[in-house]
């Protein structure tokens, strides 16, 4: 596919310029009508996970108005009664979770120990949220005290308490803290001070217990620049180039970047970009770590990134909707260029896919008009 240059001249006579001038009328009104199909920002999680809960244990003490402290009833040691309101009244719905075996021999040998409660308003019932140590209970003493600060985005101050916690002597903690480590913006998580030793990281990448947690692990490898951590990196894109699926490539690729910036960008395009073998939803995976990278890398980074891009585009066309979908969720419209010769191309047939792509072209333009206002201006 040729791509027509940019600076080609306008005539009014000629085919192109027509063409031209329809698509641009086109765009106009596509944005128009669809602005909001790109609504995210820059400040998604980083994450990668499909397997770990939705809501954290501490999302539900931060959003719960109903929050309980309870521990098995003397009368009935199977069954839970209420010791402490945390949080708003304790609704007239009785707690239905039986208290187990295991948590009767804790008890038994923790008077201090208790479980934590929030209500479900969707279920109508008790959620189980976590045994409550006294370490644990702490942790949410300081998390319910931060709460009203913490409810509507994930601020620095939240960030810096978990990862405080990240080498807690209490294995649940430091899993706790993981879990919440693993929602920061990744240009919030790369400010992290990473004390976990990188064997501790590789030990648990591929338990049964451990693997939930891949994603951050792999993540927080990027961020150690150490060997044995560049090796895991690199042996696990080598081992899923030829395979037809690969979970958490996405943060496998991410820390590749991380840890080896413009030669890791080369790897990914060498082993993923410019094979046309590789489906779509692998390339997508690749293409959101670019992005992420894009949003923080260093001006040399992005140009490296940007290349790439092109040229996977250019090499396979079907791939411009991901592009567009991953960079348009960032805001980040600097790939507008690449993707303009597919709407001008014509090379999509699916009408889906053209509008996601065409929408990412009129944005990406329309920010460049607005830049070039500014500096008038």
């Amino acid at each position: 596919m040729v791509t027509k240059p940019r600076n080609r001249a306008f005539n009014a006579d000629s085919a192109f310029a027509r063409k031209q001038l329809r698509w641009d009328r086109k765009l106009r009104g596509t944005v128009c009508a669809v602005m909001m199909t790109f609504g995210a920002t820059a400040s998604l999680a980083c994450g990668f996970h499909t397997y770990l809960p939705e809501k954290t244990a501490v999302d539900w003490i931060i959003n719960s108005d109903h929050l309980i402290v309870a521990r098995n009833s003397p009368e009935n040691e199977f069954q839970f009664e209420v010791l402490q309101t945390l949080r708003g009244t304790a609704p007239s719905v009785k707690i239905t979770h039986l208290v187990d075996t295991r948590t009767r021999t804790r008890f038994a040998a923790n008077p201090q120990d208790a479980s934590l409660f929030a209500f479900d308003q969707d279920a109508q019932d008790w959620k189980f949220v976590a045994y409550l140590t006294p370490d644990y209970r702490n942790v949410v003493d300081e998390v319910l005290a931060r709460a009203p600060n913490w409810q509507d985005t994930y601020d620095p101050d939240r960030f810096q308490f978990f990862e405080a916690l990240q080498d807690h002597p209490d294995e649940v903690l430091r899993m706790l803290a993981l879990r919440e480590i693993d929602q920061a913006p990744y240009g919030l998580l790369r400010t992290m001070d990473v004390r976990i030793p990188t064997d501790d990281l590789l030990a648990e990448l591929w338990s049964l217990n451990g693997y939930p947690y891949q994603p951050i692990r792999v993540l927080l490898l990027g961020l150690t620049d150490d060997q044995e951590a560049r090796d895991e990196l690199y042996d696990f894109i080598d081992r899923v180039a030829s395979w037809n699926w690969a979970n958490n490539l996405g943060a496998y690729a991410t820390a590749l970047v991380e840890i080896d910036g413009g030669v890791g960008v080369e790897v990914l395009e060498e082993k993923f970009l410019s094979d046309t073998s590789q489906p779509l939803d692998k390339l997508e995976q690749v293409v959101e770590a670019l992005a992420i990278h894009n949003d923080i890398g260093t001006p040399d980074l992005r140009s490296v990134i940007s290349a790439s891009i092109a040229r996977l585009v250019a090499l396979r066309p079907e791939t411009a909707p991901l592009v567009a979908r991953q960079f348009g969720n960032r805001q980040d419209w600097s790939q507008a260029l690449a993707l303009e010769s597919v709407v001008r191309e014509r090379a999509l047939s699916n009408g889906q896919d053209i509008l996601q792509v065409a929408v990412y072209v009129a944005q990406g333009r329309n920010a460049a008009l607005q830049s070039t206002l500014k500096i008038e201006d």
